[in-house]
């Protein structure tokens, strides 16, 4: 499975990439203001806002004149704070009675609730995309509107968990729904980065586990920014065997068709709306699908001949070397899914080899045998061999041991199997075996693996 992106990949590449992520149960998305504003801006309702948008409107309905406040390079939490302090001044309040004032203002403003058509497009969309979760520094419930009992709002006080089958929407910054959660002005900043603070914490370590699609966000956002510099420093593994990359998609009037990488290490990926991303998006996703829903197939056919182990079947996979290991390659690549049907289609081989072999003069079966079990234990890596089947092997094997050698009795084509196949065997699964002989005293296999 690709973990990640080249440098250069083509639309394409990640399109099936972000497919790819949600298959694997690890695709999240980081929804900013624009993506409101691409769902509810073409209703002839109250449209979105930005954040800039929004505060005018706060500030208008606090009978501030926002403009003399906006000082250059001014970020939005200090105008916020800048409101307060005016808002206090001239109602005769104190600081922290405005501040609640901006924040029941700005839960007034948010109450955006999208329509039809809008409404099921984007349901639609999300569906498509099938995210694991969600975190978006939005104040309004839309995407819970789209996301209507798929999914389970929560709140900076919340813990980043939610029942089985829910998408969990996190509310970064605070929800309209709970005012004096939301965080806006400088000093709510300034708590929401302490070095202890879960929300920030938390997010850092989901987007450094997950494959990230920043969807209504510009350029050098500082909430974009923020939490992929966190997310860069809290652990350094590197080495990673799930897919991981972070894509932002952003709006451009002439969109590039080729992706490109900004300095800050992030994908950017350019559509001219949120939309036309999401159409290009399913497009590709129903291609994907079809060759998804084939390997599955495959897969289940597969199982289907573990668990029923039909004679057979059993014979082939004894007989058959290149089936058998064609077999195991699909096994090797897909254990989770196939592995419990196949532990017990192995017992029910390792049985008919061990019929086969207690025949009068069957000296070669115990060469064929041997062949199996060395083809199911250089199958897998160390890491990712199956826990289950390693006993199975090794007590197998601990079997065969009796019968390999050249002296009378012995089979000397199961010797000269050993003999050209030993060194296959990686030295971490020798170790192994070494560690089931003597736990469970297999002393014929403990004097096979000396010298190895």
């Amino acid at each position: 499975m690709t973990t990640t992106l080249p440098e250069n990949p083509s639309r394409d590449e990640v399109f099936e990439f972000l497919f790819r992520s949600s298959n694997y149960g690890n695709l999240g998305l980081f929804v900013g203001a624009g993506f409101s504003m691409a769902v509810l801006n073409e209703d002839d309702g109250s449209p979105a806002l930005s954040w800039g948008a929004l505060l005018h409107a706060a500030a208008k309905k606090m009978k501030v004149d926002l403009t003399p406040l906006i000082k250059e390079g001014a970020s939005y939490p200090d105008i916020a704070s800048s409101l307060c302090g005016e808002h206090a001044t001239t109602q005769g309040i104190t600081y922290q009675e405005s501040v609640k004032v901006l924040k029941q203002a700005l839960c007034a403003a948010t109450a955006w609730f999208p329509v039809e058509p809008a409404r099921s497009e984007f349901a639609g969309y999300l569906e498509a995309l099938a995210p694991s979760w969600i975190v978006t520094t939005n104040y309004d419930q839309v995407l819970e509107c789209l996301l209507s009992g798929k999914s389970a709002s929560l709140t900076p006080s919340d813990a980043f968990s939610c029942p089985k089958g829910l998408i969990p929407i996190v509310h970064l910054h605070g929800s309209r729904t709970e005012p004096q959660e939301l965080i806006i002005t400088q000093e709510d900043y300034v708590t929401l980065f302490r070095p202890t603070e879960y929300r920030q914490i938390r997010l850092a370590l989901t987007i450094k586990e997950s494959t990230t699609c920043l969807l209504g966000y510009g350029l050098g956002d500082v909430n974009v920014l923020t939490a992929l510099d966190w997310s860069k420093y809290v652990y350094e593994k590197e080495a990673r065997d799930y897919p991981h990359e972070v894509i932002q998609v952003v709006r451009e009037a002439s969109p590039a068709l080729e992706p490109r990488r900004s300095k800050d290490g992030i994908l950017i990926i350019e559509s001219k709306e949120l939309a036309d991303f999401f159409r290009e998006y399913c497009s590709m996703a129903k291609k994907l699908q079809v060759k998804e829903d084939k390997r599955r197939n495959t897969l289940k056919k597969i199982a289907k001949l573990f668990a029923m182990a039909e004679p057979d079947v059993i014979t082939r996979f004894i007989d058959d070397d290149p089936w058998r290991r064609s077999i195991l390659q699909a096994l090797s690549e897909f254990s989770v899914t196939l592995v419990a049907e196949f532990e017990s289609f192995l017992e029910s081989c390792f049985k008919e080899t061990k019929r086969r072999s207690g025949k009068r003069g069957a000296f070669q079966e115990y060469a064929t045998d041997l062949h199996i079990t060395l083809d199911i234990l250089t199958a897998f890596s160390y890491s990712s061999f199956p826990a289950a089947l390693f006993p199975i092997a090794a007590t197998n094997l601990d079997r065969l041991a009796n019968y390999i050698g050249t002296a009378p009795g012995y089979s000397y084509a199961a010797n000269d199997v050993w003999n050209a196949r030993k060194g296959e065997l990686q030295s971490d699964i020798v170790a192994e075996l070494g560690n089931i002989a003597r736990q469970y005293h297999h002393g014929s296999l403990r004097a096979l693996l000396k010298g190895l």
